[in-house]
Formats: structure tokens, C-alpha cells, sequence
């Protein structure tokens, strides 16, 4: 089955795009949102940045333009497009548990007339992050909400030890309540590592988050 996936950089996208590969089905075009500024909503990640992903997983990156969260209107005109183009049956995305995200997935699925296929769904995250580290996919603590996590934690890779803390802490492992989001930048299905550097810390009152370069490239 051919499919669109839905792809933030993170370590559940990246997860459920390796699942779907090793079922047989054929990712024909990345998708993420950008403003208007070429920066992703929701993980502050340049437009470069998606494009160096394109090279590295061997997968067309689309951006959809959006002026906020969800802004359903550009997303379902940036999808409809994407479908037609690449005859794709399905849209994948990496929901865990988060209902109201799933929803949303789900009605925009419909109204494209494709499938939505949520392969980690309702799966204990503890078992998913042990799958992404047996896998052997590298990602980096890229930002943080401070109510949850200090900023000592930015940059940091996963590990074992890494998930006892957050365990301990009382977090969930996968950063499935907004404690955290990550870059994969290595693993199976990747042709060659993520050429990123992790450089400024930007702040706000409630996260900090690394600005992300391709180690050859400047912000733009």
C-alpha cells in the first residue's frame, strides 16, 4: 500500500515509518507543517533541515503551510495534493495515545478518502521506546517542557539509563504528554546519519529547545 507520512523528525514517526517498511507498504511523500517562516509549529524545525531528511531516508518531503496548530484548511489542500500526485491509500502518522490528535488524524483521513493508519497505537510506550533502542535508531533530546524536564536534559541521546530517569521521574518514556521531543538522526531505514548540529538554546517561559543546523548550513 502506498502511503503519505505524516513526519516531525521525532522517534514515533520514525518508529511507525520503519514498521510500515518492514510490512511491505511503500512510503511515497513525507509531510510536515511549516509557517510562514519555514519553521515546523510544533518542533521548531527548518524547512533545510525536512530536506536533509528527504536525502537521508530516500522519501519526497511536502511541506504544508499553516498560520497555527492544526489549521485544517492548508493541511487538507497540501495533503489533497500529495494524494493525487502519488496515488497514495493511506496516511500514517505516529499517534500513540493523545485521543484528540488521533481524532483529528482520523477525520482529516476521511475527508481525503484515504485510510489512517496509526501502526503504535494504544501500544505501551516503555515496549515502543525498547523497540526504537533494539532497532537501533539514535535520536537526541531536542526540546523540553521545563515543568517536566530541566534544560540539562537537552541534547542528551537515548538510552536505557536515560528512561530509568524519566521512570523515576515519573515522565512518560516517550514524551507522549508533551515532556519532550526528539530528533532521530540515525538508524535502520536512514541511507546515511542526519548532518545536524545542535547550536543556540532558545527559551520561552514554558520550554527550551536547541535551534537545529545542517553542520554545513546557517539559519535561514
Amino acid at each position: 500500500m502506498k502511503f503519505i507520512m505524516a513526519y516531525s523528525g521525532g522517534k514515533d514517526c520514525t518508529l511507525a515509518l520503519d514498521r510500515m517498511i518492514r510490512q511491505g507498504h511503500e512510503p511515497v511523500a513525507l509531510y510536515t507543517t511549516i509557517t510562514s517562516r519555514g519553521i515546523n509549529y510544533n518542533h521548531f524545525i527548518r524547512t533545510d533541515v525536512y530536506e536533509a531528511y528527504e536525502d537521508c531516508l530516500g522519501i519526497p518531503v511536502l511541506f504544508c503551510r499553516t498560520f497555527g496548530l492544526h489549521n485544517q484548511g492548508d493541511i487538507y489542500g497540501g495533503l489533497r495534493e500529495a494524494v493525487e500526485k502519488y496515488d497514495a491509500k493511506a496516511v500514517c502518522t505516529g499517534d500513540i495515545y493523545q485521543g484528540s490528535v488521533a481524532s483529528w488524524n482520523r477525520r482529516m483521513a476521511e475527508q481525503l478518502g484515504i485510510e489512517w493508519v496509526s501502526p503504535l497505537w494504544n501500544e505501551p510506550t516503555e515496549k515502543l521506546m525498547e523497540e526504537v533502542l533494539d532497532r537501533g535508531y539514535k535520536f537526541l533530546i531536542k526540546s523540553v517542557t521545563l515543568s517536566c524536564l530541566g534544560e540539562e536534559y537537552l541534547g542528551r541521546e537515548m538510552t536505557c539509563e536515560l528512561m530509568a530517569e524519566f521512570r523515576q521521574k515519573g515522565i512518560d518514556v516517550c514524551g507522549e504528554n508533551g515532556e519532550y521531543h526528539s530528533l532521530a538522526v540515525d538508524g535502520p531505514i536512514f541511507r546515511h546519519p542526519l548532518p545536524v548540529q545542535l547550536t543556540e538554546i532558545v527559551r520561552s517561559k514554558e520550554y527550551a529547545t536547541y535551534d537545529v543546523l545542517l553542520q554545513d548550513g546557517k539559519a535561514s
